[in-house]
């Protein structure tokens, strides 16, 4: 009687004891990935131990990426795949629309905002689509740098008030088009980059009824800041110089066309990380606006660009990849600048146009891969019986130093142990080069050293100062986590432009990550690696990730929406991935709206001019050969060639489960 009352409460607290650990080790993992900062409510971790997307910005509305991943699986979609969230675009369109509402309101600013989001940043059809329909109730434009952008942004139907602005430099087809599609009934702004193109609008105005409005870029002085720094400032190629933008507006008045001048334009850099360059910048284009406006010239519009910074290691600082400023204060800042010039200069308050697409797009993708093994991993298990010479056979002192520095090593000896080993390795090295030293025994010093140094960093972790040797020992130490997928094809920014991506496991929260790790891709470049990752305070060098088992592993690289698709290339012959759009329902539910696959071999093939048609005739005519020679039979050569030909439509990715 006695034993069942004390043993039923220890069940209950043991199982009390196990919740709390568990939600402490989840609290444990929010911090180590920094999820809760740069996730920006969109992303976190629940308390299963999984990865949620909230894509609505509700806390108690999530999608569990672990789930999406098994779903997608069960349609024959394996990783690598593209998670995409349209609701995120949706609430970072709104979260943009309603921060300079706030500030326009708050601030008593005469003017209003308009967006429009660069083509540039994400192309893909479907996200265009995504971010059409969801800017319908906001009069959100397109922005397009490119004759190729321009034909697919005018199959859209915007909302009438809607703005389609064409920057980058321009031909005078380019200019046609613009024409076009001020005839189609778009509200369209061509930005002049120079006096020439400025001079093919007049021309063609002579003859054309259609024209567009015009916007003049100008060439600012102030600079931006980040890695996007250099394309600002007086040596930008883009934009005016102020003496080009007086000619530009001397030919509008000799051609009669002042009228259409419509907007000023400046744009500092991608990636804004110090909110006080931005506010330089604005000021002087403020300036040039009030002035150009006391020349008798009536814009509407200043548009102030793009460049808001994405947080992506959540350490909100002027970083580069981060941001020292929110949504809302970029909004407040820019609106009271300018309200404060304009008033000064007692001229009208223009429309605030902005083209920020990194920060609208960034959130709404995650990129999924499976880990397919790991390469040096922290493991102390022996080689399999007969792969090593037994140590009491062993012949060379050399083995039997290593052996007793292994068994001996503790936390008083193990700085000198560990020289002796390194010694004694390189003289077990030079005595197999001399032909002294079997391939086992040299397996079995590589085995043993390799211990030693793991023993070694172990002791070397309990010095609050440890030393360079052993920060540089650790580094060569840490474990490869071998992804299927392509850095240069899905995240090329990390390899091209060191660009930081969040990146972490998608479950297994609730336990401890036991690995230092970097990752390494399945393409055959070196460069295919990733060895730097966020952090709040610094940049790692390692990522904590979970020992292997004989479940899947799935990692998520976060924020990858901007940019990575459209500079993605298909090194190897690397394709896009598999894509799976997830919505919520009204019911709280989720949902796999659309599967699109990934490009499959022969596609890529053919994109380098290959034709499939003649390498399926050259597999037959090998094959033929070889059954006339009696290599193979009939049977043999019909069977590969029915797989080769059922391979060259597949993945190129590997495939399934190890």
């Amino acid at each position: 009687m006695n034993a069942l009352v004390i043993a039923v409460p220890f069940i209950a607290w043991s199982d009390s004891i196990g919740e709390v650990m568990n939600i402490r080790q989840i609290q444990e993992a929010r911090e180590l990935y920094g999820i809760d900062e740069w996730g920006a409510g969109y992303f976190s971790i629940d308390d299963q131990g999984f990865v949620v997307c909230h894509p609505t910005g509700e806390e108690h509305l999530s999608i569990p990426l672990p789930e999406v991943v098994a779903d997608c699986k069960a349609r024959s979609h394996n990783s690598p795949l593209i998670i995409r969230f349209p609701q995120v675009i949706e609430g970072q369109l709104e979260r943009m629309h309603k921060s300079f509402r706030s500030a326009i309101s708050d601030s008593g600013f005469k003017g209003r905002h308009m967006g429009v989001f660069p083509f540039k940043v994400n192309q893909r059809r479907e996200f265009i689509d995504a971010i059409v329909s969801a800017g319908q109730a906001m009069d959100y434009g397109l922005e397009v740098g490119s004759k190729t952008e321009f034909i697919a942004a005018l199959s859209y139907t915007l909302p009438e008030k809607a703005l389609m602005i064409c920057n980058g430099f321009k031909d005078s087809e380019f200019i046609e088009l613009g024409f076009a599609a001020s005839a189609m009934g778009k509200n369209v702004v061509v930005v002049v980059e120079g006096p020439d193109e400025l001079q093919l609008i007049l021309d063609l105005a002579e003859k054309n009824r259609h024209c567009p409005e015009i916007g003049l870029r100008v060439r600012l002085y102030s600079k931006g800041s980040g890695k996007w720094e250099k394309s600002s400032g007086e040596s930008s190629k883009f934009g005016l110089t102020t003496t080009e933008v007086l000619r530009c507006l001397q030919m509008l008045q000799g051609a009669n066309l002042a009228s259409r001048l419509s907007m000023l334009h400046f744009h500092i850099g991608s990636q804004i990380t110090e909110i006080k360059r931005f506010k330089n910048a604005l000021k002087e284009a403020s300036r040039v606006y009030a002035k150009v406006v006391k020349t008798g010239f009536t814009p509407k519009y200043l548009n102030i660009g793009g460049g808001v910074g994405v947080d992506y290691d959540g350490s909100k600082t002027s970083f580069h990849s981060s941001a020292n400023y929110s949504l809302q204060e970029f909004a407040n800042d820019a609106v009271y600048v300018l309200g404060e010039v304009c008033t000064n200069e007692n001229v009208p308050h223009p429309t605030i146009v902005t083209e920020s697409g990194r920060v609208i797009a960034a959130y709404h993708s995650v990129v999924v891969t499976d880990i397919r093994e790991v390469q040096g991993a922290d493991s102390l298990e022996p080689l399999h019986e007969g792969q090593m010479v037994p140590v009491e056979n062993l012949t060379h002192k050399g083995l039997k130093e290593l052996r007793y520095i292994l068994d001996n090593m503790n936390r008083k000896n193990y700085n000198e142990y560990y020289h002796d080993a390194i010694e004694y390795q390189e003289e077990l090295f030079t005595l197999f080069n001399l032909g002294y030293l079997q391939l086992a025994e040299r397996a079995l010093s590589e085995e043993l050293f390799y211990r030693i140094c793991r023993k070694a960093l172990y002791f070397a972790s309990f010095h609050r100062h440890q030393s360079e040797e052993f920060d540089n020992l650790q580094k060569l130490m840490v474990s490869k986590y071998l992804a299927n997928f392509s850095i240069f094809q899905s995240i090329p920014d990390s390899w091209a432009i060191d660009q930081l991506f969040p990146v972490m496991p998608l479950s297994r929260h609730d336990e401890k990550p036991t690995h230092k790790a970097t990752i390494v891709d399945i393409t055959c470049d070196s460069d295919g690696c990733l060895t730097t990752f966020i952090d709040r305070s610094d940049v790692k060098t390692t990522l904590d990730l979970h020992a292997p088992s004989d479940q899947p592993y799935y990692i998520g690289f976060f924020l990858t929406g901007a940019y990575q698709e459209s500079l993605a290339n298909e090194h190897n012959l690397f394709g896009a991935i598999h894509e799976a759009e997830v919505r919520l329902n009204d019911d709280g539910n989720w949902e796999i709206t659309k599967l699109t696959s990934g490009d499959p071999i022969c596609e890529l093939l053919e994109s380098r001019n290959y034709s499939m048609n003649e390498i399926y005739e050259k597999y037959q005519m090998q094959l033929n050969r070889e059954v006339s020679a009696g290599r193979l039979t009939a049977e043999e050569s019909s069977d590969i060639l029915e797989n080769l030909i059922k391979f060259s439509k597949g993945y190129p990715y590997l495939k399934g489960q190890i």
